[in-house]
């Protein structure tokens, strides 16, 4: 019974890494033989470049995937550790999405050459993401500075507030 969520975690990122696995591998075997075999004439530098740094990132992030999930045991064969669950929100679900937006755009590049430019969608995730911290820092910067006065009114405003949420309040019943 012990151990029981630690090694539901390890099966279950066994079981997203080896689909992982697959679908990284069909992808890029599927987007080989149609550029290299089928549409040999319209291959150019710029993609192969793109496409060969694009696939090195997604190779490196699901290498560094297969790490952090391979769950560790001790000598005698008992779980140690299940590794990090790759269920987890944050920056392991960020990881997933640029292999499956790079998988997309793989994909759609066959169709067009505009596919790489859906690459543009990650920075601009970023800058949503970042948009409410960059607000608060520009508008803190911008604020112009009080004079003594008022920040004198402004402190007393403050010790009045906080002394009528001090008083008891009576309530009906």
């Amino acid at each position: 019974m012990a151990n029981q969520s630690a090694k539901r975690i390890a099966q279950q990122n066994a079981s997203r890494i080896s689909t992982l696995n697959k679908v990284l591998v069909g992808v890029n075997s599927v987007y080989l033989f149609v550029r290299v075999i089928l549409q040999f004439g319209s291959l150019n530098w710029t993609e192969t470049f793109t496409y060969v740094v694009t696939a090195g990132i997604e190779v490196l992030l699901y290498m560094n995937l297969y790490q952090i999930s391979r769950p560790r045991y001790d000598p005698g064969g008992i779980l140690v550790s299940a590794g990090t669950d790759l269920s987890q929100p944050g920056l392991v679900s960020y990881m997933f999405d640029y292999i499956y937006i790079t998988w997309f755009v793989h994909l759609l590049s066959l169709l067009t050459k505009w596919a790489w430019a859906l690459y543009l969608s990650i920075p601009l995730y970023l800058l949503v993401l970042a948009a409410p911290y960059i607000r608060q820092y520009l508008t803190k910067s911008q604020e112009p500075a009080q004079s003594p006065e008022d920040a004198a009114k402004e402190l007393k405003r403050r010790e009045k507030k906080e002394r009528k949420q001090q008083r008891t309040k009576f309530v009906r019943g």
